[in-house]
């Protein structure tokens, strides 16, 4: 199939994308057609990305991925990270005081977010269920994507580094909870083999989350 053909299709596929945009709406209809640079995505390489501790410089660029997390849950009707409960400057300079937060990058530009946060958190502790052991562990929090690459799976490599690198750090026990209703983030959790644990309460209105673990014994 020639670069014409290709064309005439990527332009078939923005034209049906709109008709469902007036139906579906635009939100729902880019989800489920990914079309354009975003279909060109599949050539990326592991090495096309990094994942390092965060900068003084990454701080704006992190700002603007949370920010637009933030605005994509609220569409969603989902309560989490509203009202001031997003991980914002004061949080991320938090997690790089401790060393605890990462970027990842896409050939040199920052798509995501999150923070492998060591030591034992009292939320947790107070879980309504059961860990699987009381061992050392990592928790990933304040993890977000860039939306402007939506639909490329940034999700699943942001977590993996994430997991990567807490193995790197010497944990075997990781982490991490998620709002009830954030199906996507639950299906990914899913994915990546993390076990339900129970209920976690942050102190907050609408602080309720859904708690997993990952074990992954080290070499």
């Amino acid at each position: 199939m020639g670069y014409e053909d290709e064309d005439f299709i990527v332009r078939q596929a923005k034209q049906m994308g709109e008709l469902l945009g007036g139906i579906m709406g635009k939100k729902d209809a880019e989800a489920l057609l990914s079309f354009g640079n975003e279909a060109k995505t599949s050539d990326l390489k592991e090495q096309d990305f990094d994942f390092r501790l965060t900068t003084l410089e990454d701080v704006p660029a992190i700002g603007v991925i949370v920010n637009e997390a933030k605005q994509y849950l609220k569409e969603q009707g989902s309560p989490q990270w509203q009202d001031g409960h997003e991980p914002h400057e004061g949080v991320i300079r938090e997690d790089m005081r401790k060393k605890a937060s990462y970027v990842l990058t896409l050939k040199g530009e920052i798509v995501g977010t999150a923070a492998l946060i060591a030591g034992k958190d009292p939320v947790y502790e107070a879980i309504e269920g059961k860990w699987q052991g009381d061992q050392p562990y990592v928790s990933l929090h304040h993890v977000a994507v860039s939306q402007k690459y939506r639909g490329i799976g940034l999700g699943k490599t942001l977590l993996t580094a994430s997991i990567k690198q807490s193995q790197a750090l010497g944990f075997e026990d990781i982490r991490i909870d998620t709002y009830p209703a954030n199906k996507p983030m639950l299906s990914l959790i899913d994915k990546l083999g993390f076990t339900y644990c129970g209920m976690i309460h942050f102190p907050f209105e609408h602080g309720e989350r859904k708690a997993f673990q990952l074990i992954q014994r080290l070499a």
